[in-house]
């Protein structure tokens, strides 16, 4: 994994090979850790059957998927998904505007009073009757590029946009609790995301996830490769900007299963010479045959003094995304808008069952 903080490139590469991916992600928690949210904008859709199976028979057309999926939480539970993939021509980047398109969804950049700074639109109502429409502005302090570089000959890039982020929600959803509005700030996240060869080719498992302290936001990496590791984690101080604390001691314990048959561990420990971590995968929060979300309890030694923070982590296990045993339960959660959805996708009752 190559790691960066480079403000020049949040503009996609549209000449990735055809087996490439590539996303945009936000998350955030309320300040008072009732809501949280996760939103990914695809310009190419790793997670996409369609791309899968054309690049199995060696058709290699070049043509992107591009998809955006949307995860609302509250009180740790799912009350809104989607996960909407479409045709090519939906996605586009407005380079001098810094503005990315996926049919009504959008976000766009800005430098605000020296803050990096995203304004996110969502408009979408699903078959099942759901919907969410609204907007998320964030803004978070410029990054150098040399804040957290990491460099390696893999075929995937990294770049930590924002680390840590001040976001404010408005959103209208009619969700699992029927319609309600939501108005919330809190701490969040962004980053960019690029690969140039399948997942599965470039490493075995991955865990990543961030954590924002008072002070300081925790910020790690550890990818399981096929001949290697890569181990590394970041404690970012939140007025300064920089470093404060490199870490790439970790130990991975308590391991547990899903139905789905991965297997990923539970407790994290991070440490370097004046700072001990210890990361609690408590609540799962979307669990599936090769992915797993979760909201954390972190405790860090840091300096003789003890910290407390709820984040988000986040595994995944790219073998399973090739294995066609698991795509019926893919295919009710994707929707492929150029085709008909599924059944459950167009049942109030039946879809909030996949979330």
């Amino acid at each position: 994994m190559n790691i960066t903080t480079d403000l020049d490139r949040v503009s996609p590469d549209f000449n990735k090979p055809p087996n490439g991916y590539e996303w945009w992600y936000f998350d955030g928690l309320s300040n008072d850790e009732k809501y949280g949210f996760v939103i990914i904008f695809y310009q190419d859709n790793p997670f996409s059957t369609e791309k899968i199976e054309k690049l199995n028979k060696g058709i290699e057309n070049g043509n992107s998927h591009p998809a955006i999926s949307i995860s609302i939480y509250q009180n740790q539970k799912t009350i809104y998904y989607s996960f909407l993939e479409f045709s090519e021509s939906e996605f586009n980047w407005d380079e001098e505007e810094l503005r990315l398109s996926i049919e009504n969804h959008s976000f766009q950049y800005d430098i605000r009073d020296n803050k990096f700074c995203f304004d996110m639109k969502l408009d979408q109502k699903l078959m099942s009757g759901h919907s969410i429409t609204g907007s998320i502005k964030g803004e978070g302090g410029l990054s150098s590029k040399s804040l957290v570089v990491s460099e390696s000959k893999d075929e995937h890039v990294w770049n930590l946009i924002l680390p840590e982020l001040d976001f404010h929600a408005d959103l209208k959803i009619d969700g699992l609790n029927g319609e309600e509005v939501l108005a919330v700030r809190g701490k969040g996240y962004h980053d960019h995301n690029a690969g140039y060869e399948p997942m599965k080719d470039s490493f075995k498992e991955w865990y990543w996830g961030r954590y924002h302290f008072d002070d300081f936001t925790l910020i790690y990496y550890l990818m399981e490769k096929h001949d290697s590791q890569q181990l590394e984690a970041w404690l970012i101080d939140h007025e300064n900007r920089n470093v404060l604390e490199y870490m790439n001691e970790v130990e991975l314990t308590y391991k547990a299963g899903n139905l789905f048959g991965i297997n990923s561990a539970r407790k994290i420990d991070i440490k370097s010479t004046q700072v001990s971590v210890n990361i609690q995968c408590k609540d799962k929060i979307d669990d599936g045959p090769f992915y797993q979300r979760f909201i954390g309890d972190s405790i860090i030694n840091y300096k003789g003094q003890v910290h407390a923070a709820h984040g988000i982590s986040e595994y995944i296990y790219p073998e399973n995304i090739q294995k066609k045993t698991f795509w019926p339960l893919v295919h009710m959660r994707l929707r492929y808008m150029s085709k008909k959805p599924h059944w459950v996708q167009k049942s109030r009752l039946m879809y909030p069952w996949t979330w």
